[in-house]
């Protein structure tokens, strides 16, 4: 697949779930608001929260995680005489571990930020 193409599939999708954030975020908003009209709404609005709840902490593990293996693999870089081709494959790894720290960062930036949002609204 020509790279142009899949980095214009990649914004695509990108895209696509960024526009269903938002369409979940306004359907929340909705839920909150019917929720007060409609004693039943109030369970799911609790139990949604309660989930939300439960992805930021598990994204937060997640981070703690990462940052822990990252650290690991910087310890036992220093400590081993490691070859060269070992020594850039562990750089490797870092980089990946330190991209998934960043984007579980942000994705759990943009949870708080939507809870944040919520709380607002209310």
């Amino acid at each position: 697949m020509n790279l142009a193409i899949r980095d214009h599939t990649i914004f695509q999708m990108k895209s696509e779930l960024e526009n269903r954030k938002r369409m979940l975020c306004a359907k929340r908003r909705q839920l909150r608001e019917s929720s007060q009209e409609n004693e039943l709404l109030k369970d799911v609005v609790a139990d949604y929260d309660r989930y939300h709840k439960h992805l930021i902490s598990q994204k937060e593990k997640k981070v703690v995680f990462f940052q822990m293996l990252n650290q690991y693999i910087d310890n036992i870089t220093r400590e081993l005489r490691l070859t060269d081709n070992k020594l850039k494959e562990s750089k490797y790894e870092q980089r990946d571990i330190i991209k998934e720290i960043n984007i579980l960062k942000g994705e759990l930036d943009d949870l708080v930020k939507e809870g944040n949002t919520y709380e607002d609204d209310v």
